[in-house]
């Protein structure tokens, strides 16, 4: 993410929530079906949130650095030739605009995303802009409206996303510091919301980085997604360093609808990751998820971003996605990242 490096020298996929080397990507008819290659947008592209709205199109909230521009296309594999719009400007002292999320929750479209404050990293906060036209996500949105979860510390927090979960009410889940300009770690927090722009209740713990896995670069949970299959509810999280080859993807999960405020609920997997490097592909720095599903919604997809080189670092970041699987205990089975010059089979109904 962009300017993460101000966090390192101070010292990370929950959709909210769904159920269940080329120059660009390219299409291939062949007697059985047509096929892809990543990355799905020419040039660099960090943090995908892409999502599939029901009226058939995806849509992605892609940030420019000091704005968000939304992407709508019918093609899950293929954005360069996506409607594009520019949906918000930020202006001083508001800049360092981080990982934009668009969402559409009960009836409307809201975008999530972080921003800074007089060019200091230490005041990114997390902020929330909502759709003056649920109908139309290229009219006119609202003022922003900064998120605070009340009773809890007022820290840096990056990387919101918001958990529609089964008994019907709204969580946000972020990454943020433990303490005022403490730097490191990032840790990922949960908190209840009353509507889709406001917190309210304080912060829980929700995952701290410990295993070795998760502190390459820095000790560093980020860019939560939650995933929903046959009843269980997963948070895919990005760990260690994202300017490094080895940012990957941890899991954890609950089970039986229990209650997510109460950390010892989640089961956590801390002996290894789910998504992670592919040296043979020329795969490197797989991270920062979010999930979707084919056009006809009959398979579950994953949108990640990754380096074709071990030091591409934040500007080697491009979009990619691959579909995957579920294991026997409905947990996601995510594949090993492939690269550039792999032919891979679209999306059906694409």
């Amino acid at each position: 993410m962009l300017g993460k490096l101000q966090v390192f020298a101070l010292a990370v996929f929950c959709i909210g929530s769904i159920s269940f080397a080329s120059a660009g990507p390219t299409a291939r008819n062949s007697s059985v079906h047509a096929t892809y290659r990543n990355p799905i947008l020419n040039g660099g592209a960090a943090d995908p949130y892409v999502f599939l709205h029901t009226n058939g199109f995806y849509y992605w909230a892609l940030s420019t650095g000091l704005g968000i521009d939304v992407l709508k296309s019918r093609s899950l594999t293929d954005w360069n030739g996506a409607e594009r719009r520019r949906v918000f400007n930020s202006v001083a002292p508001y800049g360092g605009l981080w990982a934009p999320e668009i969402h559409y929750i009960r009836g409307n479209f809201y975008i999530y995303f972080a921003l800074e404050t007089n060019n200091d990293n230490a005041n990114h906060r997390m902020y929330v802009i909502r759709s003056l036209d649920p109908n139309n996500v290229f009219g006119g949105w609202s003022n922003i409206v900064r998120l605070v979860a009340p009773g809890s510390p007022d820290v840096w927090a990056i990387d919101g996303t918001v958990m529609q979960y089964g008994n019907g009410q709204l969580y946000f889940i972020w990454s943020g510091w433990p303490e005022i300009n403490s730097g490191m770690p990032q840790n990922l927090y949960i908190a209840p919301m009353s509507d889709p722009m406001t917190l309210s209740g304080p912060r829980v713990l929700l995952r701290e980085p410990r295993s070795s896995w998760e502190t390459l670069g820095g000790p560093i949970n980020e860019g939560p997604q939650v995933l929903e299959h046959n009843g269980r509810w997963f948070c895919i999280f990005s760990a260690s360093g994202s300017w490094t080859a080895d940012y990957q993807l941890g899991m954890i999960g609950i089970d039986g609808l229990k209650d997510p405020l109460v950390r010892g609920n989640w089961w956590q997997d801390l002996d290894r990751p789910v998504f992670w490097r592919n040296d043979e592909q020329s795969v490197f720095g797989v991270g920062h998820a979010s999930f979707t599903t084919s056009p006809d919604r009959s398979e579950p997809w994953i949108v990640y971003h990754a380096m074709e080189r071990a030091d591409g670092g934040w500007e080697g970041r491009t979009a990619r996605a691959e579909r995957f699987t579920w294991n026997p205990d409905g947990s996601p089975a995510l594949p090993r990242p492939a690269g550039f010059w792999n032919d891979l089979q679209t999306p059906s109904g694409q």
